[in-house]
């Protein structure tokens, strides 16, 4: 009487069984599917020339030729635009001293953006004779030349203690340097810069700031009143011709001023 029972159950098993069987054919073949699709869109992704830097645009430079970038970024016609490293291009970029930072942007396809900022050069210091550093204008130390690059003020008289390329020039007084930094930026802001031959910071209770190579004017050492100061030295420039010699002394700002003509 028990054996239609042990039968009926023994049916059941095997359907179940089965339905067990094709459920998991089912999801390795899905699985498989999915695994080959995978596939098939990274190698699509991998190697498309879709994907591929075709072109770069560079920007911000002017100090910096296009071909030294395109040199330092190590890119080739196969080179992944969505893997390409900009980590490692950066740090390559920024061996250069002149390149302060570097930015980038991707633009499908194949579009690779390149954001430069430069350092400014704003000034020389001979340390020794025929030697001179390249400033920028925080006082770091760009370069070492043995001939100046380009019209730029020489900073007479300055002291220092030691220096090193990439790093801010150490000096004695480091608060007065900051002043002489601070006039130079404001300087290049103006324009000016270009018309600056030399900063004499020998007496460092009066810096004195030449234009020109003749025209002298006495600042003295603060920050206080300095934009003032470059007005004043923008007045007398727009005025008068470069071959026209004379001394401001701007240490005391006042209603008036007198430049003094020298013969």
């Amino acid at each position: 009487m028990n054996e239609p029972t042990f039968t009926w159950v023994h049916e059941e098993e095997e359907v179940r069984e089965k339905a067990r069987f094709l459920r998991v054919r089912k999801i390795r073949f899905i699985s498989a599917a999915v695994i080959c699709i995978i596939t098939l869109v990274a190698l699509i992704f991998m190697f498309s020339p879709y994907f591929h830097i075709s072109t770069v645009v560079i920007e911000g430079n002017s100090r910096i030729s296009r071909e030294e970038i395109l040199t330092r970024l190590e890119t080739t016609p196969n080179t992944h635009l969505l893997l390409f490293n900009t980590g490692a291009a950066r740090a390559r970029l920024t061996q250069n001293l002149y390149i302060a930072d570097v930015t980038f942007e991707r633009v499908l396809p194949g579009r690779l953006y390149v954001y430069i900022s430069e350092r400014r050069l704003t000034a020389y210091v001979e340390h020794m004779p025929g030697s001179f550093l390249f400033l920028d204008d925080h006082g770091r130390v760009l370069e070492i030349r043995n001939t100046t690059a380009e019209p730029l003020p020489t900073l007479e008289g300055l002291t220092f203690t030691r220096f090193q390329l990439g790093e801010i020039l150490e000096v004695p007084d480091p608060a007065a340097f900051n002043i002489i930094v601070q006039y130079a930026q404001l300087l290049n802001h103006h324009g000016l810069i270009y018309r600056v031959s030399h900063i004499n910071v020998a007496d460092p209770t009066n810096i004195r700031i030449i234009v020109d190579g003749n025209k002298q004017f006495n600042i003295g050492n603060t920050l206080i009143g300095a934009d003032e100061r470059i007005r004043w030295i923008m007045q007398v420039i727009e005025e008068l011709p470069p071959e026209i010699p004379g001394i401001m002394d701007l240490r005391e700002l006042r209603d008036q001023h007198s430049f003094e003509l020298l013969q």
